[in-house]
Protein backbone atom coordinates (compact mmCIF):
# COMPACT_ATOMS: atom_id res chain seq x y z
CA UNK A 1 0.00 0.00 0.00
CA UNK A 2 1.35 3.18 -1.27
CA UNK A 3 1.40 6.36 0.95
CA UNK A 4 0.28 9.62 -1.64
CA UNK A 5 1.78 12.57 -1.45
CA UNK A 6 -0.68 15.61 -0.86
CA UNK A 7 -1.31 18.18 -4.11
CA UNK A 8 -2.34 21.85 -4.93
CA UNK A 9 -6.29 21.35 -5.89
CA UNK A 10 -4.65 23.30 -9.18
CA UNK A 11 -1.89 21.07 -9.60
CA UNK A 12 -4.54 18.11 -9.14
CA UNK A 13 -7.08 19.37 -11.79
CA UNK A 14 -4.37 20.24 -13.89
CA UNK A 15 -3.52 16.05 -13.19
CA UNK A 16 -6.81 15.45 -14.27
CA UNK A 17 -7.46 17.40 -16.84
CA UNK A 18 -4.46 15.92 -19.17
CA UNK A 19 -2.98 12.76 -20.59
CA UNK A 20 -3.75 10.02 -19.97
CA UNK A 21 -7.22 10.91 -17.81
CA UNK A 22 -8.38 13.62 -19.95
CA UNK A 23 -11.06 14.92 -17.74
CA UNK A 24 -12.81 17.92 -19.10
CA UNK A 25 -15.11 20.93 -17.25
CA UNK A 26 -18.80 18.96 -17.47
CA UNK A 27 -20.05 21.88 -16.14
CA UNK A 28 -19.86 24.67 -12.88
CA UNK A 29 -22.55 24.06 -9.86
CA UNK A 30 -21.31 26.67 -7.42
CA UNK A 31 -18.88 28.39 -6.53
CA UNK A 32 -15.80 26.44 -6.74
CA UNK A 33 -17.94 23.22 -7.50
CA UNK A 34 -16.99 21.58 -10.94
CA UNK A 35 -18.08 18.70 -12.41
CA UNK A 36 -15.41 16.84 -14.66
CA UNK A 37 -16.00 14.47 -17.34
CA UNK A 38 -14.24 11.75 -19.00
CA UNK A 39 -15.45 8.75 -21.77
CA UNK A 40 -15.54 5.68 -19.84
CA UNK A 41 -14.89 6.95 -16.03
CA UNK A 42 -16.96 8.31 -13.70
CA UNK A 43 -17.59 11.71 -13.30
CA UNK A 44 -15.70 13.97 -10.55
CA UNK A 45 -16.91 17.13 -8.25
CA UNK A 46 -13.94 19.20 -7.88
CA UNK A 47 -15.02 21.55 -5.15
CA UNK A 48 -11.30 23.06 -4.20
CA UNK A 49 -9.92 25.91 -4.39
CA UNK A 50 -6.79 26.36 -5.99
CA UNK A 51 -4.96 27.32 -3.18
CA UNK A 52 -6.46 24.57 -0.91
CA UNK A 53 -4.04 21.44 -0.08
CA UNK A 54 -5.64 17.72 -1.24
CA UNK A 55 -4.59 15.57 1.52
CA UNK A 56 -3.12 12.18 -0.45
CA UNK A 57 -6.22 9.57 0.85
CA UNK A 58 -8.48 11.99 -1.15
CA UNK A 59 -6.20 11.72 -4.17
CA UNK A 60 -5.70 8.42 -3.93
CA UNK A 61 -9.60 7.58 -3.38
CA UNK A 62 -10.26 9.42 -6.28
CA UNK A 63 -7.78 8.29 -8.92
CA UNK A 64 -8.92 4.47 -8.13
CA UNK A 65 -12.28 5.04 -7.16
CA UNK A 66 -13.62 7.73 -10.04
CA UNK A 67 -10.55 7.73 -12.61
CA UNK A 68 -10.66 3.79 -12.26
CA UNK A 69 -6.77 3.42 -12.34
CA UNK A 70 -5.05 0.57 -10.49
CA UNK A 71 -3.18 1.93 -7.02
CA UNK A 72 0.00 1.47 -8.96
CA UNK A 73 -1.28 3.46 -11.74
CA UNK A 74 -2.23 5.91 -9.84
CA UNK A 75 0.74 5.98 -7.28
CA UNK A 76 3.05 6.54 -10.58
CA UNK A 77 0.94 9.32 -11.85
CA UNK A 78 0.75 11.43 -8.65
CA UNK A 79 5.07 11.14 -7.99
CA UNK A 80 5.73 12.02 -11.20
CA UNK A 81 4.71 15.58 -11.01
CA UNK A 82 6.84 18.10 -9.75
Amino acid sequence: MHRFKSLKARVFYRLLTSNPLNYRLGFIKSGSHRMLISKGKKQITFSWHDNAEIPGYIVKRILIENAQLSEEEAFKLVHKIK
